[in-house]
């Protein structure tokens, strides 16, 4: 895997130059699990005469699906606890572990597969 390519799974310029020059440099950031998105319930909208569909509810996961989510999710704590200083905080509606990384752990991180992308975590307002 090119440097290009592991790079392509870390969202933002930010912290794709962390990775790429600054290996010390800590930020918090959102890593999110590669597994498949989670099926929405839809109902008729009738928002602004648009008709058609919305959301409106995560449908419920098979047992067998929540298992193995759950058994990817430990696997991949066990890797990032080896990676990080500090133990990584599991969100699981999010299907991710949010974490303080540096560059150097970012580069890391990104070429495992367990993981679909790495993003800034940021405070919304």
């Amino acid at each position: 895997m090119s440097k290009t390519d592991r790079l392509a799974k870390i969202q933002g310029e930010e912290l794709q130059r962390m990775a790429r020059e600054k290996p010390e440099q800590k930020a918090s950031v959102i890593i999110e699990l590669d597994v498949p998105p989670q099926k929405v319930g839809l109902r008729e909208s009738t928002a602004a005469g648009a008709g058609g569909h919305a959301p409106d509810r995560v449908m419920p996961q098979a047992p067998r699906d929540l298992s193995d989510l759950e058994e990817k999710a430990a696997r991949t704590r066990a890797f990032l606890e080896t990676v990080l200083e500090a133990p990584p905080r599991w969100l699981r509606a999010s299907r991710a572990f949010a974490a303080e990384a540096t560059g150097a752990q970012l580069s890391v991180i990104a070429r495992s597969s367990h993981f679909k992308a790495i993003r800034l975590n940021r405070r919304l307002k």
